[in-house]
Order: structure tokens, then C-alpha cells, then sequence
């Protein structure tokens, strides 16, 4: 079964994607923070990262580049609820994620990048 990290401050966000995550067979972990992320990003070994940009103690793009600087060996994704274009292109192409996601989460278009990616079939 493939794994996955969830990362976000908000609770309600984090329990939206991992129900999608569940639902499409993964084994879903959490963090509130970036440093927690770290952290638990170390121990598990996920396949995929799911990162909030704005939380507490370390911003998601900053913690992405972390995790790509020990293990480039997971598919990463950054996300928000910005809307303005240029900040997201900045702040994206610092992070090293292989995408962008928008808020709100929808189930189709988190099961069409994991089949993107090759996390699920």
C-alpha cells in the first residue's frame, strides 16, 4: 500500500484529503506544521506529500525543499488557497513541488494526479 503525508494546519483540511486518500487506497499520516512534516516525513518514507504553503513554524514550500534535500524520491504537492497567478508561479517553483493544487480539495482532481503520478493504477 502506498503512503502518504498530509500536511496542513487546519484539521478540517487535513481529514477532507485524507478521506479522498483512504478512499483511493492509501495509507494516509498527518502533520500540522512543517516541522512536524519533517519530521514525520523522515520516519515514514512516504510516496506522496501533500503540503499547505501557509502554516506555523515553517511554510510548505520551505518544507518541501527540505524533504527533496534528504529523499528526491517522492512526488510532492504543494497547495493553497491563492489565487493570484505570479505569487503562485514564486512560490511554486521554490518549492520543488511537482505541482500546484488549489483550494478546495475535490476528489476527481486528487484521484487524477495520483494516477498522473503513478500512485494508484
Amino acid at each position: 500500500m502506498k503512503k502518504a503525508l498530509v500536511v496542513d494546519d487546519a484539521e478540517a483540511n487535513r481529514m477532507v484529503l485524507g478521506a479522498i486518500l483512504t478512499k483511493l487506497d492509501l495509507s494516509v499520516e498527518y502533520a500540522e506544521d512543517g516541522d512536524e512534516a519533517i519530521h514525520k516525513f523522515l520516519q515514514l518514507q512516504p510516496d506522496v506529500v501533500f503540503m499547505d504553503h501557509i502554516m506555523p513554524t515553517k511554510n510548505g514550500a520551505d518544507a518541501l525543499r527540505e524533504m527533496k534535500d534528504h529523499n528526491k524520491n517522492f512526488i510532492g504537492f504543494l497547495m493553497s488557497a491563492y489565487s493570484d497567478p505570479d505569487e503562485i508561479k514564486i512560490i511554486f517553483e521554490f518549492s520543488c513541488a511537482e505541482e500546484f493544487i488549489s483550494k478546495p480539495i475535490e476528489f476527481g482532481k486528487i484521484q487524477l494526479l495520483m494516477k498522473k503520478y503513478g500512485i494508484i493504477s
